[in-house]
C-alpha cells in the first residue's frame, strides 16, 4: 500500500511518496518483522519519533533490507527539520543500485523533496525524473517534477537578474572609481600646474630683484666716485707771470743738459744760433 501525503515547502505544496501499513511490510519481506510493523504502525499514528526506534531495531537486525532505510528515512522526514539531512542519507541508502525497483523509485522520489525542501531545484529534478524512469506514471511525482522545474526556471531568472544586478552593481562602482582616480589626477595635474606658476613667478619676480638691486649698486658706485672726483684738489688756472717763470725754467734746464753733454763729450759747448754742418 502507497501513501501519498502533502506537505508544503518553500510555499508550494508537494506529495510526499511514502510506504506503509503492515499487509505492505509483510509483503516486502521473507517474513515477519515485528519492528517494522510497529513502525508502520505508529508512523500511521503520526509518531514519527517512536516509529523511528522502531526502524532502527529493525536496521540493526536487517542493514541489508533498503525499505527499512526508507521507511527510516519517512519517519525522519517527518520529524523538526534538523533530522532533514539524516534523513536524505537514509533515502541515499534506500536509493542505491541493488535495491529494488519501487524501493529506489519511492527514495529518489522523497529524495527530490529533500532538495526541493533545501531550495535546490536542479537536484530536485533531476531525482524526480529518475523516480519517474524507474516507476511511470506516479501522478505526485510527475506534478513535484513540473513543480520544481518552474521553481528552478524562477530561480534561475532571479539568479540572472542578480548577477546582472551585480554586474551593474559592480559596473557602476568601478565607474565611481574610474572618476574619483580621473579627479584626484586632475587635481593633482592642476596642483602641479599652479605651483610651476608659482614658481616662474617667483624667479621672474627674483630677476627683477636682482636686476634692480645691480641698478642700485651701479647708482651707488657712480655716486660714490663722483663724491671721490669732488674731494680730490683741482688744479688751479696759473697766472701769466707763473706761465713765463715755468718756460724760462725749462728753457734753463734744457741749456744745462746740453752744456753737460758737451762736458763729458770734451766739446765745446754751442752757442745760441751755431750750426754744425
Amino acid at each position: 500500500m502507497i501513501r501519498v501525503a502533502k506537505r508544503t515547502i518553500a510555499g508550494c505544496t508537494v506529495a510526499l511518496v511514502l510506504i506503509g501499513g503492515p499487509a505492505h511490510a509483510f509483503d516486502l519481506f521473507s517474513s515477519e518483522n515485528g519492528d517494522v510493523a510497529e513502525g508502520n504502525e505508529l508512523l500511521a499514528a503520526n509518531k514519527p519519533a517512536d516509529a523511528l526506534e522502531s526502524y532502527d531495531s529493525a536496521a540493526r537486525q536487517l542493514p541489508n533490507q533498503h525499505a527499512v532505510h526508507l521507511n527510516r528515512g519517512l519517519a525522519l522526514s517527518r520529524m523538526e527539520e534538523s533530522q532533514a539531512e539524516q534523513a536524505m542519507q537514509a533515502f541515499s541508502l534506500a536509493s542505491n543500485a541493488d535495491a529494488p525497483k519501487p524501493i529506489r523509485a519511492r527514495a529518489l522520489a522523497n529524495l527530490g523533496n529533500g532538495f526541493f525542501t533545501k531550495e535546490d531545484y536542479k537536484a530536485a529534478v533531476e531525482h524526480y525524473k529518475k523516480s519517474l524512469m524507474l516507476a511511470p506514471g506516479n501522478p505526485d511525482v510527475a506534478w513535484n517534477l513540473e513543480l520544481a522545474r518552474q521553481k528552478q526556471k524562477e530561480q534561475e531568472e532571479q539568479q540572472k537578474k542578480d548577477q546582472e544586478q551585480q554586474d551593474q552593481d559592480n559596473q557602476d562602482q568601478q565607474d565611481q572609481q574610474d572618476q574619483q582616480d580621473q579627479d584626484q589626477q586632475d587635481q593633482q595635474n592642476q596642483d602641479q600646474q599652479d605651483q610651476q606658476e608659482q614658481q616662474d613667478e617667483q624667479d621672474q619676480q627674483d630677476q627683477e630683484d636682482q636686476k634692480e638691486q645691480e641698478q642700485q649698486q651701479q647708482q651707488e658706485q657712480q655716486q660714490e666716485q663722483q663724491q671721490e672726483q669732488q674731494q680730490q684738489p683741482q688744479p688751479q688756472p696759473k697766472s701769466k707771470q707763473e706761465v713765463e717763470q715755468i718756460l724760462d725754467s725749462l728753457e734753463d734746464g734744457q741749456e744745462n743738459l746740453m752744456k753737460n753733454m758737451t762736458r763729458r763729450k770734451g766739446r765745446p759747448m754751442p752757442g745760441r744760433g751755431f750750426k754744425d754742418w
